[in-house]
């Protein structure tokens, strides 16, 4: 099922970049999964991880803090094991966690747009490469991957790799963006697939893995799942057994969701029009999706405000802290450019300044 077109001609990366193609995704009312409608060839998706490729530099702050969660339900989920890989390692934040929890681990970190500069000692390396090309000198433990998978052009050639590193008894461990209920990942470009517990379960059939445990949603995350792979050494492809009903349904909810992304742009101007002056509370993920997918309200920005500057994100608009800010902004419509979640307390924390929010979560709900 076709899925709806946010904005004809301009689709967003997820380090922040607008490319001028626009982004079409079908959901399978088989199994649910999500895929472009024109398939990326491997080349084309991996030109997106050029060295240009900047998310993991983006905002130091929120990598570490994000890293720290990850360690959190890493260290919990899967038991420690001696020699770890991660793919796509980005910064090494995670991995330099783990270090610490896991000391008799041997950890490695592979990533084509590995930063430079990282830090190794004898028991952490990185690697800039892509896993499809690296080649391990023994057996592994246990692979994971955070927020890689839904970038791979091949799921398949992805579980065949992994399960070609792994011992007999090694684990992969996957964590990559909800499924349900629809939220902001459908909306990126390089998000390539978006799985569902169905799809996972295909994959691993296919691959000679067996699902040992999943989480729809991890609590510590948000809108994140965790799935657990062990080697079962079985392939078969047979016919999946799954509920169209529910993929249907998914589906149906994923329509109106990007449906309400294609009307953002309306939405935003209209609430905006009674003011002269718009500025943007936030820059970052979310103010990268209204430049990609609201131009002609991002065009009207005159200043993006923060509460720390080194966390914003490098646009074409001059950036302030609201401190500085927030005297100055008396009349301005301040639109509220966060995650969803959070829309409702930053703008109450406007109406206590006297300042004008202006929220989206009413139709953007995750």
């Amino acid at each position: 099922m076709h899925l709806p077109i946010p904005l004809m001609g301009r689709a967003l990366v997820s380090d922040g970049r607008v490319l001028e193609v626009s982004l079409e995704k079908a959901s399978c009312l088989s199994c649910g999964l999500v895929s472009h409608v024109n398939q990326l060839s491997g080349d084309r998706a991996r030109n997106v991880y050029s060295e240009d490729y900047a998310l993991a530099s983006a905002a130091p702050s929120s990598d570490q803090y994000r890293a720290q969660g990850y360690a959190d339900v890493l260290t919990q989920l899967v038991p420690p094991a001696r020699t770890v890989l991660e793919i796509g390692c980005g910064s090494g934040a995670l991995l330099r966690e783990l270090e610490g929890r896991w000391p008799e681990a041997s950890l490695l970190g592979v990533d084509p747009a590995l930063p430079e500069g990282l830090t190794q000692n004898r028991r952490i390396r990185f690697e800039r490469v892509f896993f499809e090309t690296y080649a391990a000198g023994r057996p592994l433990d246990l692979i994971f991957a955070v927020n890689v998978i839904e970038h791979v052009s091949s799921p398949t050639t992805f579980f065949t790799r992994a399960a070609g590193l792994l011992s007999s008894d090694g684990q992969l461990a996957i964590v990559c963006p909800a499924s349900h209920p629809p939220n902001l990942e459908l909306v990126f470009h390089d998000h390539l697939h978006t799985f569902t517990s169905d799809a996972f379960a295909m994959a691993a059939r296919s691959t000679g893995f067996a699902v040992t445990t999943h989480l729809d949603r991890v609590e510590r995350l948000g809108d994140f799942q965790f799935v657990l792979f062990r080697r079962s050494g079985t392939r078969t492809m047979e016919a999946w057994q799954g509920s169209r009903e529910e993929a249907v349904s998914l589906s149906a909810s994923r329509t109106g969701y990007l449906k309400a992304w294609c009307n953002m742009e309306e939405t935003l101007l209209s609430r905006t029009a009674p003011t002269s002056r718009t500025v943007l509370f936030g820059a970052g993920q979310m103010a990268a999706l209204l430049r990609a997918y609201a131009p002609r309200l991002w065009d009207q920005v005159g200043l993006l405000i923060v509460d720390d500057i080194s966390e914003a994100w490098k646009f074409d608009k001059p950036v302030s802290t609201y401190s500085d800010s927030k005297r100055s902004l008396l009349g301005a419509a301040v639109v509220v450019a966060t995650a969803p979640s959070l829309q409702a307390q930053l703008a109450n924390r406007l109406a206590s300044d006297g300042l004008t929010a202006v929220r989206f979560d009413d139709i953007i709900l995750c």
